[in-house]
C-alpha cells in the first residue's frame, strides 16, 4: 500500500498528473482511506488546471471538478480536523459553484474562506494554502463596486478584503518556502502593482517570467502574464 502512494506521490512530482490519477483511482476501488482521497484531490485539481487552457475541453473539466468535489467531501468527512482536507474542500467548492453560476458561487463565498482560513490555521506551514487564500482575497479585493452591489442581491454574507490582505498572505507562502510556485510570484507582482508600488512589483515578476523550464500550466500562465506585466512597468 505504501509503495502505491510513494508511486503516485513520483508521478505526482515528474507532473504526470493523469498517471497518478489512474493509479490513485485504482487503488481507491480497494482503499478509501483519507491517504488515497487526499492525493486523489491533490492530482484531480491539477489535472483541472491543465484542463482549463482548452476550452474544447470544458466537460472534461467540468467533470474532474465534481469528481475532485465528492472526494473533497469524502475527506472532510474522514479527516474533519485535518488541513488539507479543509484545503482541498474549499478548492473544489469553489470550482464547483464556479460552474453552478454566479447566485450560488456568492452564496458560498463564506463558507470557501472559512475553509480555506481553518486550512491555513490547522497547519501554518503548508504554503499553497496560503498561496490559495492569498488569492481568493485577491479576486474580491479586485470586483468592481457594480459588482459588489450585484452580488449584495444575493447575500449581505460577504467577506471584506483588501489587497493588503492578499499580500499579506502571499508573502507568508514565499517566506515558508521561497519560490515554490511561479504563480505566487505572479500574484505578488499583481497585488503591488495594484497597491501602486511597481519597484516592488518588478522582481516578483521577474521572477515568474524567467522561469528557465516552465513544467505545468500553472507554471506557463504565470510565465506568459508576467512577461506581459513587465511590458507595461
Amino acid at each position: 500500500m505504501a509503495n502505491s502512494f510513494e508511486e503516485a506521490d513520483q508521478l505526482f512530482a515528474e507532473c504526470k498528473f493523469h498517471a497518478a490519477y489512474e493509479l490513485l483511482s485504482r487503488k481507491y476501488s480497494t482503499d478509501t482511506g483519507y491517504e488515497t482521497v487526499w492525493r486523489l484531490c491533490r492530482v484531480i485539481y491539477s489535472i483541472t488546471r491543465e484542463l482549463a487552457v482548452d476550452e474544447k475541453k470544458s466537460k472534461e473539466l467540468e467533470a474532474f471538478i465534481y469528481e475532485g468535489f465528492e472526494y473533497a467531501k469524502q475527506g472532510l468527512a474522514l479527516q474533519p480536523q485535518t488541513a488539507s482536507a479543509h484545503k482541498y474542500y474549499g478548492i473544489f467548492l469553489a470550482e464547483k459553484t464556479g460552474i453552478e453560476g454566479l447566485k450560488e458561487r456568492v452564496l458560498q463565498l463564506s463558507t470557501i474562506l472559512r475553509h480555506l482560513r481553518q486550512a491555513t490555521e490547522l497547519d501554518e506551514s503548508d504554503p499553497f494554502a496560503w498561496f490559495v487564500l492569498g488569492r481568493f482575497y485577491h479576486k474580491l479585493a479586485g470586483l468592481a463596486w457594480f459588482q459588489k452591489k450585484m452580488i449584495h442581491t444575493f447575500t449581505n454574507d460577504i467577506p471584506d478584503a483588501t489587497y493588503e490582505d492578499a499580500l499579506r498572505y502571499f508573502e507568508r507562502a514565499e517566506t515558508i518556502r521561497a519560490k515554490f510556485f511561479p504563480l505566487n510570484h505572479l500574484m505578488l507582482g499583481e497585488t503591488y502593482i495594484a497597491l501602486k508600488n511597481p519597484k516592488k512589483a518588478r522582481p516578483f515578476l521577474e521572477l515568474a517570467a524567467n522561469q528557465p523550464e516552465p513544467r505545468t500550466a500553472d507554471d506557463r500562465e504565470a510565465q506568459r502574464e508576467a512577461k506581459a506585466l513587465l511590458k507595461k512597468l
